[in-house]
């Protein structure tokens, strides 16, 4: 500080004085201890009980002590927590101020039902959670699959069972199920593969035919009469659809009248009458003593479905 005309500059600051000799609501000492202002010290308050703003100091200012020394009641404290099933209480204290939380935790193969932390209210504890199973129970069903293994009464969080598909059915995906806190997720996919009704073709019967077959299962068919079979005797089921039909053809019938109507025979063999399937090939030639009057190729033809058309010879002359 300086000494000026006007005096000691800057003015000598006066602090105000704080006694601490008495706090409602809370434990003090009855010395004449002065604080002087900024200074802070730290109170007690008894149990319920707390100054303004759950503050636990004061501090002297210009205007006394703030805040006031006075314990205003919060709430009554609470004992240890109440103690719950398959549970327990994390950090256990032996009392628990108003406001103040604690929080739960399951064992192992429990979760938590309701809301995990619960707090002291005035010498009560607010409502308690509890510890429920995470098994799962009663396995679903399916109707297009069935379980396999061994049954059992419940199954743990994680756990893993499998299901295998019915006839009929073939599995399309993962054939597993997953118990994951007391729910089943997941189901098996079976996906119909079976056939019905196999194609009807004409002029052919089916042997030992059935309402139902099995994937990959076939059907074979038979011709009737003189009708011939073209294409594969069998049709094989696949997934859900069946195979190609063949068809049943109807046989060409060479007689010796139509051969003798056009001057020729067949080439290969002296019978007089033969039955060709359609699509096999047939060669003629002329009879003795006759000439092709048709080109060449017509002496070497095919059966239509039934029908052969004949080259055509004549007698020699001269």
């Amino acid at each position: 500080m300086t000494c000026t005309l006007k005096g000691w500059s800057p003015e000598v600051p006066c602090l105000r004085q704080c006694s601490f000799n008495y706090l409602e609501n809370g434990y003090y000492t009855n010395s004449q201890e002065k604080y002087l202002q900024g200074k802070t010290v730290r109170v007690r308050c008894h149990d319920g009980y707390s100054l303004h703003n759950n503050q636990n100091t004061m501090t002297c200012t210009e205007k006394g002590w703030y805040p006031p020394p006075i314990c205003v009641r919060v709430g009554l404290p609470c004992g240890l927590p109440p103690s719950i099933q398959n549970g327990v209480v994390r950090h256990k204290k032996d009392s628990y101020q108003y406001g103040e939380k604690v929080t739960y935790t399951c064992n192992k193969g429990f979760r938590i039902y309701g809301f995990a932390s619960i707090r002291c209210l005035g010498g009560k504890w607010s409502r308690t959670p509890k510890c429920i199973s995470t098994d799962c129970f009663n396995l679903p069903s399916f109707d297009d699959a069935v379980f396999i293994g061994q049954m059992k009464k419940s199954y743990r969080s994680g756990e893993q069972v499998a299901f295998k598909c019915r006839p009929y059915y073939q599995l399309n995906g993962s054939n597993t199920i997953q118990c994951v806190k007391s729910k089943w997720i997941g189901r098996p996919v079976c996906k119909d593969v079976s056939c019905v009704n196999p194609p009807r073709v004409e002029n052919a019967v089916i042997r030992n035919d059935r309402p139902r077959y099995l994937n990959g299962e076939r059907v074979r068919y038979e011709c009737i009469g003189t009708y011939h079979i073209l294409g594969d005797v069998d049709v094989t089921c696949l997934n859900g659809t069946w195979t190609k039909p063949p068809q049943c053809k109807e046989a060409c019938e060479i007689s010796e009248e139509m051969m003798e109507k056009y001057n020729i025979q067949l080439k290969w063999t002296t019978s007089k009458k033969l039955y060709s399937k359609t699509q096999d090939r047939i060669e003629f030639i002329c009879k003795s003593g006759y000439h092709p009057v048709t080109p060449d190729h017509t002496f070497r033809t095919a059966c239509q479905e039934g029908k052969v058309v004949y080259p055509h010879c004549e007698q020699n002359t001269g």
